[in-house]
């Protein structure tokens, strides 16, 4: 049964938003790389992967439609004995159409194509179960956190073509920890759209065989950036070269 996402993205606001009163610090990639070297790591479980979510046309036309009707009920529910009260009734109908829209869920959730954000975790987990972290007890702690606040497959264009495009953020945030409060050092951002364009049928055939490849390859894409962008990059490839 499709459902909105919105259980899984309250879950993953908290985790990147770990301490929202507090200011990302600035880092150069040399100094939150030396930091990482020299503090015990964790990476946050994840609970629930982000689901995916189909943004689709058919979703698109019911809310128009549907907006549309109860508009017109609500314009037409008055009455109007001149102009001004008639203008003032469509001004109501156009606005509650408008907003009743917004409200509308434009997506729904499916059982599969999940499982990028949990995918990444773990490849950055086993990074550092590899790169002999600090067994000192007085370094400082940090977690990783990765969640994923967009995971969709959605048009991309509602008239000129059937293809649907694999939409995503994936993001990655480093947290320090120091007695009763967490600060975000680092945040990672992979957001784009997947290159594969392509009818939603071919995207859901085979259990989402399709999105299951363009999910590896951005995963892998979105490690690599985290480590570039922690200064881990040159790290990882003396790890490589060891093993």
């Amino acid at each position: 049964m499709k459902h909105p996402a919105l259980a899984s993205a309250l879950t993953t606001c908290f985790f990147l938003s770990a301490c929202a009163t507090n200011t990302t610090i600035t880092v150069t990639p040399a100094e939150i790389r030396n930091k990482i070297q020299h503090a015990h790591v964790t990476v946050l479980p994840i609970a629930q992967p982000a689901p995916l979510t189909e943004k689709t046309k058919a979703q698109a036309v019911g809310n128009f439609i549907f907006s549309s009707v109860i508009s017109s009920v609500v314009g037409s529910s008055g009455s109007a004995s001149n102009p001004q009260q008639f203008q003032a009734n469509v001004d109501i109908a156009t606005s509650f159409g408008n907003e009743l829209s917004k409200a509308l869920p434009t997506s729904y959730s499916v059982a599969s194509g999940k499982g990028a954000d949990l995918a990444l975790a773990k490849k950055i987990s086993d990074y550092f179960a590899k790169s002999d972290p600090s067994s000192n007890p007085a370094d400082q702690k940090l977690s990783i956190a990765v969640g994923a606040p967009l995971w969709e497959l959605g048009y991309t264009s509602f008239l000129g073509s059937e293809d649907y495009a694999l939409n995503y953020h994936i993001q990655v945030s480093v947290l320090e920890k120091s007695k009763d409060s967490t600060t975000p050092l680092k945040s990672v951002s992979c957001a784009a759209a997947a290159p594969e364009k392509m009818p939603l049928e071919q995207w859901q055939s085979n259990d989402y065989a399709a999105l299951n490849a363009s999910a590896q390859t951005i995963v892998d894409s979105c490690f690599k950036r985290f480590l570039t962008e922690t200064g881990l990059a040159d790290a990882a490839g003396l790890i490589h070269a060891i093993h």
